[in-house]
This record gives structure tokens, C-alpha cells and sequence, in this order.
């Protein structure tokens, strides 16, 4: 017993130790918090503010908002060995320029000097550019549409030894792969909204303007996983379009914004159309939008409501997928009961492997299988699910297959 409990402890131990271990550690960490710009990374790199960036509100508390004239921050040379290597660059942004073309962040000493790269945005076509310079006759560059309808975006930019990837707002958006190693100028600074090019309406240069938080550097590629953590679900309604009995209300919960103010559509059904978390009671199907405001600038989400009469309710047609991919990529991870409504009370909800091992039960209808079993991945394969529940009053049984794939 005492040389089983010895083995267990160590490999709590060793198990432990290596999730600690795998949790990235920036080497630059600008937080802005309490309008600070000291860089709490292990780099302890000096950052130096031109202008007079103003001290607002972020999504985690204070970012820092540049005017699109003369503000800027910069970054001294102990940062620029990170960048010939795997690295990541992660932060959040909001932006407000409406005139061509913008480096939100740059790695250069010149405005067209060869071995460095920039994160541009084109606002007349809504979009964000990744751009590296190995030399004048060698250079990579990748475009991700932004939509306009969020008033903060998570950007990530990856490079992965030969190859570079954006993600954006938790998802990757695009990537490409550079025919050689670049290796970027070690003379070059690293910059917030800052655009070394002449300011020359010819040329339709102009630096950022607009909102900047929670900024970090990596010296390693981080993976969509982690990546897809980190994102905040910012100026975004948290429910899920959903269906519910007539009569019956949802609370709305809320992600994280600056909004100077905001507006409701279809206030009738709300019961404080004044705040961001109302309760809705529909009278029929709608959908509900709630409009920010940020500087001028507007975005918006949307909540879906369908109302389904009770006394309509087919209680046999419980609606389960045919399939599941719990492959990490926020699409159809996980696996679950799709009209849950229906459902006064669940008996049990149990899934099966082909020799008859339960690997899932639950008897609370709004949880998904996520495809593991003692927290190890299932092979793919096919699976049997029972469904017991209740519904109006009379207990019912659902059985069928369902596909995991990988």
C-alpha cells in the first residue's frame, strides 16, 4: 500500500509539474493596468511613451489610446534577439483610423528597410496585413478581412519555424509559409503605433489611432488551444440563440466593454431596456440587438430567441447530431442534446462504447460529452447514446449512434 501510494504521489507530482511547466510565460507583458507602461514580462524591457497617449478604459482594466498623430510606444533592444526564432505576439486592440495605412505594431528602423515586418491595417477595405521583409526582392504577406461589427479584436501573430500564422478574435484567420528563414534586422525597434514612414499623403501613410491592451511577447509559438483561452469574449451578448416555452424569460449575461452607451432593439420585451443584462420575455421569435458605441465608432451582437408553443411540443423528437469532432477548434467539440427544452426532467443521459463501458453519463440536460473518458481521448468510432427523460409529464426514451470523429 505505501509503495502504491509512493508511485501515485509521484506521478501527481510529475502529471502537475508538467502543466505548470507547459504554461507560457511572456517575455514581454505591457498591461496598461493603473496606466502603467512598466513591461512585467521576464524581459524587464525599458518602454519609452512619445506623445501623450491617454489612459482609458481596457478589457481588463486601463488600456491606452493614441491619437493617430504623434503617440507611440517603444520597446529598447533587449527584446530583439525573440524575433529569429518561434515567437508570438498577442494583444488587444480597438481601432478607429479611417485613412490607409497603419502599422499597429512594427519590427523595423526605416520605413521600407529590408529584414523586418509590420501588423498593418487597411481601413478603407477592412483589413489587417501581415507583412515581412527578408529583402527587396523577398517578402511574405498575409490579409485577414476584420469585421467591423466588434468594437475590440483579439489579434495573434505566430511564426512557427518556417511558417506564420494570424489569429484572430480566437480563431485562426490565415497563415503562410515562407520559402527560407527570414531573419529580421537586430537593429530594428519594436513599436506600438508607430509608422517610421513619412507621414505623406502620397503615400496614404498615417499612424494608429485608436486603443491598445493587454499587450504580449513570447519567445515560442503558442498553440490555437492556449491561443483560443486567452481570448476575451469582449462587447458580446454570452447567451447562446436558444428556444424557450412562451411566457417564459431569459436573463442575458454580458462579456466585458468600454461602451460610452449602448441601445436595444425591440425594448418592449425588456424588462430594463437602461442596462446591459435585462431579462427578455419574447412575445414571438426575435432577434434582439444590442448596439455599442466607443469613440463613434458602433458594433453590435445579436441574441436569437424562438418561442415554441407547449401545447405543439412532439415530446419523441428529441434532436441529438449524428456526429461530434472534439478536436479543439471551437467547431463541434463537444456533444449534447440539441432541443433541450423539451425536457422537464432528465433521467439519465448515457453513451456507450462498442464492448458496453459507459464512458459518459449525466443527468443534467445541459452537459456535453467532450469526447474524453478518466480525462484520456477516446478513439473515433462509433458510440451508443440513451436518453430517459420526462416531458409533459410522461417519461420517454431516446436511443441512437453517434459518430466521433477526430
Amino acid at each position: 500500500m505505501y509503495m502504491y501510494n509512493k508511485i501515485s504521489f509521484l506521478l501527481i507530482f510529475i502529471f502537475t509539474g508538467y502543466f505548470l511547466k507547459a504554461q507560457p510565460q511572456p517575455v514581454v507583458d505591457l498591461s496598461f493596468d493603473t496606466c502603467s507602461v512598466v513591461d512585467n514580462g521576464t524581459l524587464k524591457s525599458n518602454v519609452d511613451i512619445v506623445g501623450n497617449p491617454e489612459c482609458v478604459c481596457g478589457l481588463i482594466g486601463d488600456s491606452y489610446e493614441f491619437d493617430g498623430v504623434s503617440d507611440a510606444v517603444y520597446f529598447d533592444n533587449k527584446v530583439n534577439n525573440i524575433f529569429n526564432t518561434d515567437f508570438t505576439i498577442e494583444f488587444y486592440f480597438s481601432v478607429f483610423n479611417t485613412q490607409d495605412i497603419v502599422d499597429i505594431v512594427s519590427f523595423k528602423n526605416e520605413c521600407n528597410s529590408d529584414s523586418s515586418f509590420s501588423l498593418q491595417y487597411l481601413p478603407s477595405i477592412k483589413q489587417l496585413r501581415f507583412y515581412a521583409n527578408h529583402s527587396q526582392f523577398k517578402s511574405i504577406e498575409i490579409d485577414v478581412p476584420l469585421d467591423d461589427s466588434k468594437c475590440w479584436h483579439h489579434i495573434a501573430l505566430v511564426r512557427k519555424e518556417f511558417s506564420y500564422y494570424i489569429f484572430l478574435d480566437g480563431k485562426k484567420a490565415g497563415q503562410l509559409r515562407a520559402e527560407r528563414q527570414y531573419v529580421f534586422a537586430t537593429d530594428n525597434v519594436l513599436s506600438i503605433a508607430n509608422n517610421p514612414c513619412v507621414v505623406d499623403a502620397n503615400f496614404n501613410y498615417y499612424r494608429f489611432k485608436g486603443r491598445i491592451d493587454q499587450f504580449k511577447v513570447y519567445d515560442q509559438a503558442l498553440n490555437e488551444i492556449l491561443l483560443a483561452d486567452i481570448e476575451l469574449p469582449s462587447d458580446m451578448i454570452l447567451n447562446q440563440d436558444t428556444t424557450i416555452y412562451l411566457g417564459d424569460d431569459i436573463q442575458v449575461e454580458m462579456g466585458p466593454t468600454c461602451a460610452d452607451n449602448f441601445n436595444w432593439s425591440n425594448k418592449s420585451d425588456l424588462d430594463d431596456p437602461d442596462i446591459l443584462t435585462p431579462v427578455i420575455t419574447p412575445k414571438q421569435s426575435t432577434i434582439y440587438y444590442v448596439y455599442f458605441q466607443m469613440k463613434g465608432k458602433t458594433c453590435y451582437d445579436s441574441l436569437y430567441i424562438h418561442i415554441q408553443d407547449k401545447d405543439a411540443l412532439d415530446c419523441k423528437e428529441l434532436l441529438l447530431p449524428n456526429s461530434f469532432t472534439p478536436n479543439g477548434d471551437g467547431l463541434n467539440d463537444t456533444y449534447g442534446i440539441s432541443n433541450r427544452f423539451i425536457i422537464e426532467e432528465l433521467k439519465s443521459f448515457d453513451i456507450y462504447n462498442r464492448t458496453g463501458t459507459r464512458v459518459f453519463h449525466t443527468d443534467n440536460k445541459n452537459e456535453n460529452w467532450d469526447g474524453l473518458y478518466n480525462n484520456k481521448k477516446i478513439n473515433p468510432g462509433k458510440f451508443v447514446y440513451k436518453v430517459q427523460y420526462v416531458c409533459k409529464e410522461k417519461e420517454y426514451l431516446k436511443q441512437g449512434i453517434v459518430n466521433l470523429l477526430r
